[in-house]
């Protein structure tokens, strides 16, 4: 799982740092001539400390993808010599867009990042990897081979950062690929009157709600607190966009996103998350997430442009935490395609029959999830 969340994190870095990926130019100038170059002349706080929380994950997941070899100070080490072959092209590469400035202090506070999220990995790293009491609750909780489920619901609080146009609306195409796609077969967007789009947006609501939340109890044992988990994700979800809608539109706007179609929607979505934390087969649990995902990105995407919410996205300004907006949208749209994805590649395994042989339940632990 680490190993996992390790390569979605460097794909999300990456997106992160080269944002907005448009208007390269070459200025005639070493791309790394920055390393050599005096320190920068304004700098705060907050971007020094954005800087370093970056590559704290990085350092973390690192540590705990190589365990149990490098351990200590060859973790921190290794992880900091990572970071420079991350951070260094990066900013080598920031050099060609206009909007972004190549530092040599950015990457001496990524390297400072990784040490400390190495350092962090190293001290949890019994408790979650060594059969700790953290990796027999997961054991006992989870299925084994699931760590793409899970790191996928791990992600969903993530993907709500970004405004999108409904609540829990992941999966948004560019509208003039959907327009275009429409044209081919003579079709149009429809136009939506205010009670259509609280409709659907109870709809895209209610389905974004029971695809993450099938798909984690997909993969959780019948003995796992289910409902509790669901709810914890659930409330990390909604935190997310308040604060997100908070920051970027400020603290009396943080609830805006809370509208009649979105109340409906979790209410409706609540109910049918509840259902499926109560079925006892992992296959149709993941089956039921499957269709709650298609329907959803066919109901985002079939939606038309709202109006209000183009109004607001017009007001959205990233500022300093661009690279984070970046990300969010990327991860934001991806998101449950990425799900879809693993559901198909790989459904969930039914549990071993009580009271089945020995030798059953053995082979039945070793076949993939």
């Amino acid at each position: 799982m680490a190993r996992a969340a390790l390569l979605v994190y460097l794909a999300l870095l990456v997106y992160g740092s080269l944002s907005p990926w448009t208007g390269w130019r070459a200025l005639g100038v070493n791309p790394f001539a920055f390393l050599g170059a005096p320190w920068p002349a304004y700098v705060t706080g907050f971007d020094l400390a954005l800087n370093v929380l970056a590559y704290v994950p990085l350092g973390l997941l690192l540590a705990l993808a190589l365990h149990p070899r490098p351990r200590g100070l060859a973790v921190v080490l290794v992880a900091a010599a990572v970071a420079a072959c991350i951070s260094v092209p990066l900013e080598a590469l920031q050099t060609f867009l206009p909007a972004r400035v190549a530092s040599n202090l950015d990457v001496l506070t990524n390297l400072a990042g990784a040490a400390v999220g190495a350092s962090a990995g190293t001290a949890l790293a019994p408790s979650l990897i060594d059969g700790g009491r953290l990796q027999q609750a997961l054991r006992q909780w989870f299925r084994p081979h699931c760590a793409a489920l899970l790191l996928l619901a791990g992600l969903w609080p993530l993907a709500q950062v970004y405004p999108g146009p409904m609540l829990f609306g992941n999966g948004e195409l560019d509208r003039g690929i959907v327009s275009s796609l429409l044209a081919t077969f003579g079709r149009a967007l429809p136009a939506f009157d205010a009670g259509q789009f609280a409709a659907a947006e109870a709809l895209v609501t209610a389905c974004g709600m029971l695809g993450a939340g099938a798909a984690l109890t997909a993969a959780m044992r019948r003995r796992a607190p289910r409902l509790r988990l669901l709810l914890i994700m659930l409330g990390a979800a909604l935190a997310t966009k308040a604060i997100a809608y908070g920051h970027e539109f400020g603290p009396e706007r943080a609830f805006a996103w809370l509208t009649p179609g979105a109340v409906a929607g979790l209410a409706i979505g609540w109910l049918a998350v509840t259902a499926a934390a109560a079925m006892a087969s992992a296959r149709a649990v993941a089956a039921l997430a499957t269709a709650a995902l298609l329907l959803l990105v066919v109901a985002v995407n079939a939606v038309p442009p709202n109006p209000y919410h183009a109004h607001w996205l017009a007001a959205w300004q990233p500022g300093r935490l661009r690279d984070v907006a970046a990300a969010s949208d990327w991860l934001a749209q991806a998101w449950p395609y990425a799900l879809l994805a693993v559901l198909l590649w790989r459904p969930a395994a039914p549990q071993p029959v009580a009271g089945a042989p020995a030798e059953q339940r053995v082979l039945h632990r070793r076949r993939p999830s």
